[in-house]
């Protein structure tokens, strides 16, 4: 039994430390924009742009401040106001620091996004200077989503020569010289959604009759719509207490709805250990995302209730319940 407890500490602490490093790297990779607009319908002109602001003011401050950086809101709008503004195409590849949009009517922030779409996207490109640094923020047409794309130092001012030479006249009939090219500071790149992610559970199930386990499973998850995805795991439960059952391995696939940050699922599973192999029916696996966000890594609390088919009749000694933390990464 000691030996149990001890590995399964060890398995526990494995996951922790990967589970926090990923999130310390965590990047939303972002394929598709105006899955979640900040503003309808599609600006069109400056014009559009200007008046989205004037409408969504209480809202782009919030969205400023979820960011860490409300400091520059005031600016923004400046630049704005005074329509410093191009029209630029963001390729695929930039990593953008953060991205305002709203999910299901609230303003949510996504954090280290990078764009992974087929192609490069129509985008309002405006600059704030402040304190030293250069804030380059970039606005999807398709979906008004302000976005931060980079913060730079304010570029030298070039010294300005006192005297100048008077410029040259181009011989009559000449063909006037061509207008200078304006480019942009930097190439750009924007975000990628992932679909697939590999999933890792810790937990705890108690069984009545009883028997103790704690829960260690790996697997993927693939999300094919916003609202629904499946998910197949395998893992390793051993027991800590209780004489009804023993060390036992598992398979399960699961099917999920996903509503905002909630998510309920159930399905099937293989439960083996040296006593009976049974086939389960995963009844419940609903849970909570409390850090990150969709299609990212994240972390999530689970609950989960499952019961052997041939042991319906008997749930009030056979049913495992219990629950966890989730790992998407």
């Amino acid at each position: 039994m000691k030996s149990i407890l001890k590995m399964g500490v060890w398995i526990v602490a494995v996951f922790l430390l990967v589970g926090v490093a990923g999130m310390a790297q965590a990047q939303t990779e972002l394929k598709q924009l105006g899955r979640s607009p900040f503003f309808e319908p599609e600006l069109q002109t400056v014009g559009d742009f200007q008046e989205m602001v004037k409408q969504t003011l209480p809202d782009l401050e919030k969205g400023f401040s979820m960011a860490g950086s409300a400091e520059l809101f005031d600016d923004f709008v400046v630049q704005v106001e005074q329509s410093n503004i191009e029209t630029v195409d963001v390729p695929v590849g930039e990593r953008l620091q953060w991205m305002i949009y709203r999910k299901a009517q609230r303003v949510e922030v996504m954090k280290d996004v990078v764009w992974a779409g087929q192609d490069s996207f129509k985008a309002f490109r405006l600059v704030v200077d402040q304190d030293g640094n250069r804030n380059t923020f970039v606005v999807p047409l398709i979906c008004g989503n302000v976005t931060l794309a980079r913060t730079t130092a304010v570029p030298a001012a070039t010294p300005v020569a006192m005297e100048r030479p008077a410029p040259a006249v181009p011989p009559v009939g000449a063909a006037p010289a061509p207008a200078p090219v304006t480019t942009t500071d930097s190439p750009w790149t924007d975000p990628v959604l992932k679909r697939g992610q590999l999933v890792a559970d810790i937990g705890f199930l108690h069984q009545p009759d009883p028997a103790n386990y704690l829960l260690f499973r790996v697997g993927y998850g693939y999300r094919f719509h916003e609202n629904y995805s499946v998910l197949g795991m395998v893992g390793f439960a051993p027991v800590v207490s209780g004489d009804d059952d023993t060390d036992s391995v598992m398979a399960d696939l699961t099917a999920y709805y996903h509503f905002d940050r909630m998510h309920f699922g159930g399905g099937l599973g293989f439960w083996h250990s040296s006593r009976k192999d049974r086939l389960d029916l995963i009844l419940l696996n609903t849970g909570y995302r409390i850090y990150g966000e969709a299609y990212q890594r994240n972390v999530s609390l689970f609950l989960e209730v499952r019961a052997a088919v041939d042991q319906l009749d008997e749930l009030e000694k056979y049913i495992r319940y219990g629950g966890g933390v989730r790992f998407h990464f």
